[in-house]
């Protein structure tokens, strides 16, 4: 699916890019933590399971306490807001350390029979890591662009944009098909495809601005996106 419509002045308000700041001003930090669950845990679980830690437990439990741990600390996600990292490094680094601690904490109480370290596996093992988390995250924002898109569609009373795009896009079907059945000229079909395409730039572009995408790369952000959703 090809996203190349850029029409800067559709983009979602400034204060959107501050979302995670500005709900910790409001004391809305459980719709924070709520959002990094749902968003992250399927990529860092998929990270997790590509290293040796994967040794320590299924990596659903290991996600699920190392968010518990993190989210507890009330400074914690200041400490990355002040870091300058993007979300998902700051989870993954987050992550790994998490996985260190345990098999510390493990090898004190003589629960486990682990290397005395757990350093990961050959050297190719963390970069095959992140490519599993990079390719699931990806697919992730997609399928919630996706559906954030069709939301605002039919909240505007643009069903039918919507279902236009996707036959288009996703179906591969040309305008001269689908202008005669919505009963609309092949022109109006390529504008209505547009006006979903907007919607779909503009779902994408809030979640790669809350990740931490600086405005100045978010193009780049989306066609790498694109890329990693398509990797092996």
């Amino acid at each position: 699916m090809a996203i190349t419509v850029d029409h800067r002045g559709d983009l979602f308000p400034s204060t959107e890019r501050t979302w995670i700041a500005d709900r910790l001003e409001r004391g809305s930090a459980r719709e924070v933590h709520a959002h990094l669950m749902s968003a992250y845990s399927g990529p860092l679980s998929g990270y997790v399971s590509a290293t040796s830690f994967r040794d320590l437990g299924s990596p659903a439990d290991l996600v699920a306490g190392f968010f518990a741990s993190r989210l507890s600390q009330g400074g914690w996600l200041r400490a990355w807001q002040e870091s300058g990292l993007r979300l998902r490094r700051w989870l993954m680094n987050g992550l790994l350390l998490y996985c260190h601690e345990q098999v510390a904490a493990r090898a004190r109480d003589n629960r486990i029979a682990l290397r005395p370290s757990a350093e990961l596996d050959a050297g190719g093992d963390l970069d095959d890591a992140v490519r599993v988390f990079e390719r699931v995250w990806a697919r992730g924002v997609i399928e919630q662009a996706t559906a954030r898109a069709r939301e605002l569609c039919d909240t505007a009373g643009q069903g039918r944009h919507w279902e236009l795009f996707m036959r288009h896009h996703v179906g591969q079907q040309p305008y001269s098909v689908l202008a005669p059945e919505f009963g609309v000229s092949e022109q109006q079909a390529a504008g209505m495809v547009r006006t979903a395409s907007i919607k779909l730039r503009r779902a994408l572009l809030e979640i790669l601005v809350r990740d931490g995408a600086p405005d100045a790369a978010l193009d780049d952000e989306i066609a790498e996106l694109l890329r990693a959703m398509n990797r092996p």
